[in-house]
């Protein structure tokens, strides 16, 4: 087959972009061709297909001025990369098309390029957009759900990018798509990476018929387990407020005799920093990657993901149960549905610092407790989270979409 993967970024920038390039991998080691889809930029990999993507657009400081005014016609309808698409069609005749995250930066719009040709789509739903106008979806009392405000009263809660500008551009354009349903018709196939993903795309009214639940997988006999530990903690992931690393301070402040290291980078960065001075016990290492991550995730005791909103289903978790590690995790979103309670790992309530500082302590102290969780950990990515079960379910939603064209 002839596949076209459409993503806003074709470069790894965070975990859409990391499962693209995994779907990528995996589809051209059995044969199929792959043919990349998004918008310029300077951090591209290369690609032949490149002449094809639509020109870069700023998103990341929207103002009421000419420019804005650009950037929020081609968040509503991109015309551009409606006719990139349709050269890109028309010069490698796909079979299908599996779309990621293309909201704003290359819009909708080559969805009807894509149905003018009959080419059936897939997407995988990597964030809470199709349900709501911001990507997140706050846990209860920690931040805004857009989805019950206004237009106005949703703006000025700044909940995209801190910017009233971007929130407005943000909330015009979901209300638009939606009205219109410009995803639920032209998409076949909506992938959902945990079933408390699929129950919200539901909610929202997305047909049932066109929600299949893939979790995701690790090929966990290319990482090499450890179960002993080199004495400290371990926090993996973008530094912003979503993701919850003050918890892992504020745990860091009452256990001073544990070591904690922090690997990302992220909008919060100098924030925590200075929220973290008084603590000699936490260790921020930046962006870490290859080999050097890999060393991290086996000398740590535990992974923590303290996150205060509802995860789809990071890959973080997978990661570290390859490498034999108990998470220490909040109980939202997806993540019950890979870290089971006392089996695998922690759960505790976002909210409740008490519970989480007594979760590591717990799991510090106890020697058998948290080998214990690290090889059921490490045994699960070896079965039912194995990447073999989705990559072959992903297979078959392709051929399914076909088979009903």
């Amino acid at each position: 087959m002839k596949i076209i993967l459409a993503n806003k970024f074709y470069f790894l920038r965070g975990g859409a972009e990391q499962y693209l390039f995994r779907v990528s991998d995996y589809l051209e080691s059995r044969g199929h061709t792959v043919v990349p889809f998004a918008m310029r930029h300077p951090q591209n990999l290369p690609s032949v297909y490149a002449p094809c993507f639509p020109s870069f657009v700023e998103t990341e400081k929207v103002r009421f001025n000419l420019s804005g005014i650009k950037t929020i016609g081609r968040m509503l309808y991109s015309f551009e990369a409606k006719r990139r698409m349709k050269d890109l069609i028309e010069d490698v005749r796909p079979d299908l098309c599996h779309i990621h995250n293309i909201y704003t930066q290359l819009s909708p719009s080559i969805l009807d390029a894509l149905r003018a040709k009959r080419i059936p789509v897939v997407m995988t739903v990597h964030d809470y957009h199709l349900v709501s106008p911001s990507y997140t979806l706050w846990i209860e009392g920690r931040g805004p759900d857009v989805r019950k405000l206004g237009i106005l009263a949703g703006a000025r809660t700044r909940f995209h990018k801190h910017s009233f500008a971007a929130s407005l551009a943000q909330i015009i354009a979901f209300r638009l798509h939606r009205f219109l349903g410009i995803y639920r018709h032209p998409v076949s196939r909506f992938i959902c990476p945990s079933k408390f993903m699929r129950d919200q795309m539901q909610s929202a009214g997305f047909p049932s018929e066109k929600l299949v639940v893939n979790p995701y997988g690790i090929a966990s006999e290319k990482y090499i387990p450890r179960f002993d530990h080199d004495g400290y903690v371990l926090f993996v992931g973008r530094l912003s407020e979503e993701k919850g690393v003050e918890t892992v301070i504020a745990a860091a402040s009452a256990l001073p005799e544990i070591r904690f290291k922090i690997a990302g980078t992220g909008p919060q960065e100098e924030y925590l920093h200075t929220l973290a001075h008084a603590c000699s016990n936490v260790e921020f290492l930046g962006f870490q990657s290859g080999e050097a991550l890999a060393d991290l995730y086996r000398g740590a005791a535990m992974v923590l993901l303290p996150s205060q909103w509802h995860e789809v289903s990071p890959l973080v978790m997978l990661e570290a149960m390859a490498y034999g590690k108990p998470m220490v995790a909040s109980h939202v979103g997806g993540v019950p549905e890979v870290v089971t309670d006392r089996e695998t790992g922690l759960l505790v309530s976002p909210m409740d610092i008490h519970g989480w500082i007594e979760a590591i302590a717990r799991l510090w102290d106890d020697h058998d407790l948290r080998e214990s969780l690290g090889r059921n950990a490490r045994a699960a990515t070896e079965g039912r989270f194995h990447a073999r079960h989705h990559w072959e379910r992903l297979e078959e939603i392709y051929k399914e979409t076909l088979a009903h064209l």
